[in-house]
């Protein structure tokens, strides 16, 4: 059995042992599903800047590895070189809960951007909200291969593009605090917002 083959498998035990249990599960894996990175992501990151004033550096840069590894490695770079389409639920006989647009499926753009706030919080010193973030990550990718928008091949190309987002921000960490940060803080203190 090759390995595409064993990704369509775990995406089909998923899917059918998570969806069209119970019309309340199916609403909270389709939630998770869809609206975490959109809805979750953003407050969770606000509530560590207004909360957690001594951790901003740190829920700065893990913001911007977030948004360094899905729109510059995983949407410009990754997506373009190699191109999986997504599951097609119809031939496997799997139940499809969220109809997704055909686009690209590898890597996991979700995947890509809830793993690389949580490995960029772990890296820059905030652990304890890396752990939560960590479990969301993990939480949203069963939900995204389990509603058949992703294989989990697709999830582990998500994880590997925020590792490598964070070692390239890491890099940079030096300038992104002193030209980015403190620029952004400043002008948010006038604001009253820092």
């Amino acid at each position: 059995m090759d390995i595409l083959q064993i990704d369509q498998n775990i995406l089909e035990w998923l899917n059918g042992f998570l969806v069209g249990r119970s019309s309340v599960l199916d609403f909270i894996i389709k939630t998770l599903a869809v609206a975490a990175v959109y809805v979750i992501l953003p407050l969770g990151l606000l509530y560590l800047w207004f909360y957690f004033k001594n951790k901003r550096e740190a829920t700065f840069l893990a913001f911007v590895a977030c948004i360094f590894s899905w729109f510059v490695l995983t949407k410009l770079i990754i997506a373009n070189l190699w191109f999986r389409p997504r599951p097609d639920l119809g031939l496997v006989g799997a139940k499809e809960l969220v109809f997704h647009r055909p686009d690209y499926s590898f890597p996991s753009d979700h995947a890509t951007a809830i793993f690389a706030v949580a490995f960029g919080l772990y890296a820059f010193g905030f652990k304890r909200a890396g752990h939560w973030f960590l479990l969301g990550a993990i939480v949203v990718s069963v939900a995204r291969v389990a509603v058949g928008v992703h294989f989990p091949l697709d999830i582990l190309g998500g994880v590997v593009s925020a590792l490598v987002g964070l070692a390239i921000i890491n890099l940079f960490k030096r300038y992104i605090l002193r030209y980015l940060y403190k620029p952004i803080v400043f002008v948010l203190s006038k604001a009253r917002l820092a």
